[in-house]
């Protein structure tokens, strides 16, 4: 980078996009005495350096956090299981079947669907239990006796139904 002019338009500009860097006097390529030079002579980047170290210096460092001793030799076990189950027949007979499953059901779902379509071409549909149950109901009436009470009850309820109309 060029020498930073106290005046200079582009020093506040590098000044604006380097905060991070010099809060943390981590800038390269610039001196600190040409940072505070610039600082010193332009009141505004002044500002806008104090009020971000002290934002800065409020945030929390997080802390470094390293894995347990054990997290590596378990993650590698599972690898090697993983790679081991994965390997020969097995492994390509798990990966085939992968690939094929949706294809099975894709077949079994249009199969169900031809098949009911045939079962509905035909014309000999099964009676329902419903319709069963009221069939041998009803057939149970028509072998009444004549002179029993049923036919009594019966006939006098078709007399006052004939009277009526």
């Amino acid at each position: 980078m060029k020498k930073m002019a106290s005046g200079d338009f582009k020093a506040c500009i590098f000044i604006q996009s380097h905060l991070i860097s010099i809060s943390e006097k981590e800038i390269e390529n610039v001196t600190p005495l040409e940072i505070r030079n610039h600082l010193d002579s332009c009141p505004g980047c002044a500002l806008l350096m104090q009020r971000f170290a002290r934002a800065w210096k409020s945030v929390p460092q997080q802390e470094e956090t390293r894995p347990t001793p054990s997290f590596f030799p378990i993650l590698i076990k599972r690898i090697e299981a993983y790679e081991e189950k994965n390997s020969g027949w097995i492994g390509i007979l798990a990966s085939v079947w992968r690939i094929l499953r949706p294809a099975a059901l894709a077949v079994i779902f249009l199969g169900g669907i031809f098949t009911g379509n045939e079962m509905g071409k035909k014309g000999n549909i099964p009676p329902g239990p419903e319709q069963s149950f009221t069939d041998r109901f009803l057939d149970s009436f028509e072998n009444i006796p004549r002179g029993s009470v049923a036919d009594f009850y019966i006939n006098r309820q078709n007399s006052k139904k004939e009277d009526l109309e």
